[in-house]
């Protein structure tokens, strides 16, 4: 899946140079989410797809041990600037590869993956949620985002504009994914897209018959309002762009 590395190479790339946000900025609150959602004490961390770095830096600030996985180049360089600029020392692990072919020996107490669970085919995710189940230590706990249909099917073709970069987003109703597409205006024809899986709660469930992990709590996203531009938090379900799943592995 080349698509995957060049899309989120130059999301980065190009959403840096348009988007109005301070990358220094961390977020607490995912790691607020993942100390509320731990059913035991956290030691050991690992963040699937980290993106900019803002959870693993801050969580490493914290004081957790962190590993991440990052595919893309120029987000893996930009965790290294953000963990030099916070002066994170050794309990922060950056390593850059795919994460369906990485190989790691030691177990996690939280696996997390924000944003970005859909990629590629059900066999794939089903290959995924395995070696989270390899990852997580006996009581461990994953955490992951998942995209819901309802959402992307109603917003499809809702096209947003920043800066110089367009946004478009499309739904995939044969096959259940929501497609967001962005361009630079001058260059049409130089498309990226990224193509992810969406699922409901039961859909989901599905996935996991045959895996030793059980979906035990659905957390609420948010919804964007695109008529008045308003963000809400969280809302219910069945109008929520995601849920976090919270897994646990069976004993």
């Amino acid at each position: 899946m080349k698509w995957v590395k060049d899309f989120y190479d130059k999301q980065f790339i190009w959403s840096t140079t348009q988007y109005d946000f301070d990358l220094n900025h961390l977020i607490e609150e995912h790691v607020d989410k993942v100390e509320h959602f731990s059913d035991h004490p956290i030691t050991r961390i690992l963040e699937l797809g980290g993106g900019n770095g803002r959870f693993a830096v801050t969580a490493a600030r914290r004081g957790y041990d962190v590993t991440v996985i990052e595919l893309a180049p120029s987000c893996v360089e930009n965790i290294y600037k953000l963990a030099e600029k916070h002066k994170i020392g050794s309990n922060l692990r950056i390593i850059q590869g795919d994460f369906y072919q990485v190989d790691l020996e030691e177990q996690f107490d939280i696996v997390c993956y924000w944003d970005g669970f859909g990629i590629g085919e059900d066999t794939d995710q089903q290959l995924l949620l395995k070696r989270i189940s390899d990852w997580l230590q006996p009581n461990g706990v994953a955490l992951i985002d998942i995209y819901t249909p309802w959402y992307w099917a109603k917003v499809a073709g809702q096209e947003m504009e920043f800066g110089n970069i367009v946004r478009r987003y499309d739904f995939d109703a044969n096959g259940c994914r929501m497609l967001d597409t962005w361009w630079r205006k001058e260059h049409e024809g130089d498309q990226i897209t990224q193509s992810l899986r969406c699922y409901s709660p039961v859909d989901f469930k599905l996935l996991m018959k045959d895996i030793d992990l059980n979906l035990v709590h659905c957390e609420p996203g948010g919804e964007m309002n695109y008529e008045s531009g308003q963000y809400t938090e969280q809302v219910e379900l069945g109008k929520a762009m995601t849920f976090m799943a919270k897994l646990k592995k069976l004993a």
